[in-house]
């Protein structure tokens, strides 16, 4: 299927690795251009140097008040301020249980998963044409909760309702969808298992063989099996796709519906 894709541009937010880079990598092979967003600059230029002359780059904290400003001028620099959609997506929140974290925690929380985002969108969704598509990267703990991941548990939620309350107000024009992935092999995933390992005695394999019995699938997921879907709702192949959320999760969330 030619998903219609070819010389479209992209904003891939945490695009240089993980599950970003795995929506990148699938647009790029399907002919778009993307402008990658994340913290990490030597991750960004090993990206760019990976992706090819479809992507360029900009440094900069989803968190951060300047960073929707800086996201806007340079896509105008790169691609004369073109836009055919956007990707709102970035690191995980801190870990930790909810009356344990602290206010700084839980504000720096809402900032990267709520505040951050709405401020990108106020500023790009007025470069986008009608068939433009926006897709926010969630969790599973947007309908069943993950333990010691409660900044997660309660604010991806609101992202959920975020991109629904979206699709309806952006209708037509513009479709939104969520994608809720489950254990995906991502430095974020490693990083909260090397904890789980700590806390528990286990080597980093054994807690790893553990959680993976969990997944009917058997296995962590790979960062291109949730790239693939989401090139596809952010292509015109998925017109008539708007207000979804849905799990790419190997059949790991037992909650209903």
């Amino acid at each position: 299927m030619d998903l219609g894709l070819q010389d479209r541009i992209f904003v891939v937010g945490g695009g240089s690795k993980g599950l970003g880079r795995g929506v990148a990598e699938a647009l790029v092979a399907e002919g778009a251009k993307v402008l990658l967003l994340s913290r990490d600059q030597e991750s960004l230029d090993k990206a760019v140097a990976e992706l090819g002359p479809a992507a360029r780059a900009v440094a900069a904290d989803m968190a951060y008040p300047g960073t929707a400003e800086q996201v806007a001028d340079a896509l105008d620099a790169d691609f004369g301020g073109r836009l055919d959609g956007v990707v709102v997506n970035a690191g995980g929140p801190p870990a930790g249980k909810a009356l344990e974290l602290s206010d700084e925690q839980w504000e720096q929380s809402y900032q990267l998963l709520l505040g951050g985002p709405l401020r990108l969108l106020k500023a790009l969704v007025p470069k986008m044409d009608r068939g433009g598509a926006i897709l926010f990267i969630t969790s599973t703990s947007v309908r069943q909760p993950i333990p010691n991941l409660d900044t997660s548990n309660v604010l991806r939620p609101g992202v959920a309702a975020l991109a629904k309350t979206l699709a309806r107000e952006l209708a037509p024009a513009i479709r939104v969808n969520s994608l809720a992935p489950g254990r995906f092999d991502t430095d974020r995933i490693r990083q909260l298992d090397a904890g789980r390992a700590e806390a528990t005695g286990m080597s980093l394999e054994e807690l790893a063989a553990e959680s993976s019995r969990t997944i009917p699938f058997g296995r962590y997921g790979e960062p291109i099996e949730l790239g693939r879907f989401g090139a596809f709702l952010l292509s015109p192949a998925a017109s008539y796709v708007s207000g979804l959320n849905a799990h790419v999760d190997g059949a790991m969330v037992t909650a209903l519906p």
